[in-house]
């Protein structure tokens, strides 16, 4: 890793004297106020790049001691809560094997979800509930594809947290985009901010929090500027605070939070010290369509102590089984408010509806005979 120390008289300054010498992938380590040799004061930044140098590229990883933390007492809890339900599903559902062994189209049903991405055990549940609408028949499969719409519509909750905005009174409410580095969060935002700026005319402020990666900072900043909103960077609570209060005027404040490794619990601890008991904050957690079951099962976990009060799916459309988002639906009983299905800010970012998750499963009528 290469770390350097940059000083200029703005923060602006610096930060470009960082994208010049090391790129906009560097890591801003730190940052604080100091004098040149004239008594000027400035500001001094301390960034670094993970570049590989000459007979590195082999070398063995450094692992930090808590980079990969084993998995807390709850998650393991979980786990084992689903061992012992799946158990439970197998013994109890004998007569639900004995049906998707006779009717070709159950199991055909069943085939098609697991290869969409939905989990065994989902699928089996779903599929038993199923089953007791047909008790005493053989059911087409438009039947069976109503019956499976009917199950996500009642346990699929779905919500719209920015409904109303313009109608709300004095002050303004931050929605807070959480989530491990990767999933999309800025470009999220950026949607639901243009969304709301450009189609629903409400006046907005936008806060960054991600100073971890210069190149996460310019690209809100881009945004900010084509959407001609006002933007502010903290690091801290009270520079949180600071920001909300000089952004009171807009009634909707979105927050960009910082994208580190989900498993460094350090990372979610400093996030929690700034939002703790703050008033008027609604979190969403965005998650990536394309991330592994298990991998998203622990995530939310992680994330779990911020109380994120909705689910986003991000790259939809960057995924053959789309139907992986349904399993931690069902599994933590969060609502869902919008899908990520392509790059265009803001088309690309809609609303979570029932119908919408359906036909993640079955694609241009797919199935249905």
């Amino acid at each position: 890793m290469q770390v350097k120390t940059f000083i200029a008289p703005t923060m602006q300054q610096a930060l470009e004297m960082v994208r010049k010498h090391l790129g906009s992938d560097a890591i801003l380590l730190g940052n604080r106020k100091v004098k040149d040799t004239d008594g000027k004061p400035c500001i001094e930044i301390t960034a670094a790049v993970d570049r590989a140098g000459p007979g590195k590229a082999n070398a063995a990883p450094q692992w930090k001691e808590d980079a990969m933390a084993p998995l807390p007492d709850p998650v393991l809890q979980e786990q084992l809560e689903d061992i012992r339900g799946l158990l439970t599903l197998l013994l109890t559902g004998k007569d639900t094997f004995v049906r998707l062994q006779s009717h070709n189209a159950l199991a055909e049903l069943f085939q098609h979800l697991l290869l969409r991405g939905l989990s065994e055990k989902t699928a089996f549940t779903l599929l038993q509930n199923i089953f007791s609408r047909f008790s005493h028949e053989a059911p087409s499969k438009s039947q069976l594809l109503d019956a499976f719409s009917c199950q996500i519509a009642d346990r699929v909750r779905i919500v719209d947290p920015l409904a109303g905005v313009e109608d709300e009174g004095q002050g303004s409410k931050m929605y807070v985009f959480l989530g491990p580095t990767g999933v999309g969060k800025t470009t999220t935002l950026a949607k639901v901010a243009a969304y709301l700026k450009v189609k629903r005319k409400v006046s907005i402020g936008l806060v960054s929090l991600d100073t971890y990666r210069i190149g996460a900072l310019d690209q809100l900043k881009t945004y900010a500027d084509i959407l001609d909103v006002p933007l502010k960077v903290a690091q801290t609570r009270w520079e949180l605070v600071s920001a909300r209060e000089a952004l009171k005027e807009n009634p909707v404040v979105l927050v960009d939070t910082t994208g580190r490794n989900y498993l460094n619990s350090r990372a979610i601890e400093d996030l929690e010290d700034i939002f703790r008991d703050l008033d008027g904050v609604y979190s969403f957690l965005v998650l990536s369509a394309t991330a592994k079951d298990e991998d998203v099962r622990h995530v939310m976990q992680r994330f779990r102590p911020l109380a994120p009060q909705s689910l986003i799916f991000t790259k939809i459309d960057e995924t053959l089984t789309p139907g992986t988002i349904v399993n931690p639906l069902l599994r933590f009983s969060l609502p869902v408010s919008y899908l990520g299905v392509g790059q265009r800010v803001p088309e690309d970012l809609v609303r979570a509806t029932h119908e919408r998750i359906v036909g993640f499963f079955f694609p241009r009528g797919q199935w249905r005979g």
